[in-house]
């Protein structure tokens, strides 16, 4: 999937199926900085789910959270 925009961040969405017949998706974060572009490695959890679609929303709502949180408060460092 491509990065979606968010409130000037990107969000970089990764999908992929597990052994189990699952799938597994998480998202990346990344912002234009001035030096250069800062990207927050694994920003969301592991999401598995049944399907490709929930997983993949589940992660990318997280990320919004995220960015949301961060905007809020920019004192907050991600993990």
């Amino acid at each position: 999937m491509d990065q979606l925009h968010y409130k000037g961040w990107e969000i970089i969405p990764t999908v992929l199926p597990t052994g189990d017949h699952q799938w597994s998706a998480s998202c990346d974060l990344a912002r234009k900085t001035a030096d250069g572009e800062e990207v927050f490695e694994g920003a969301t959890m592991q999401f598995v789910r049944a399907n490709k679609d929930d997983a993949l929303t589940a992660a990318c709502e997280e990320a919004v959270t995220q960015i949301d949180n961060i905007i809020a408060n920019p004192l907050v460092r991600m993990a």
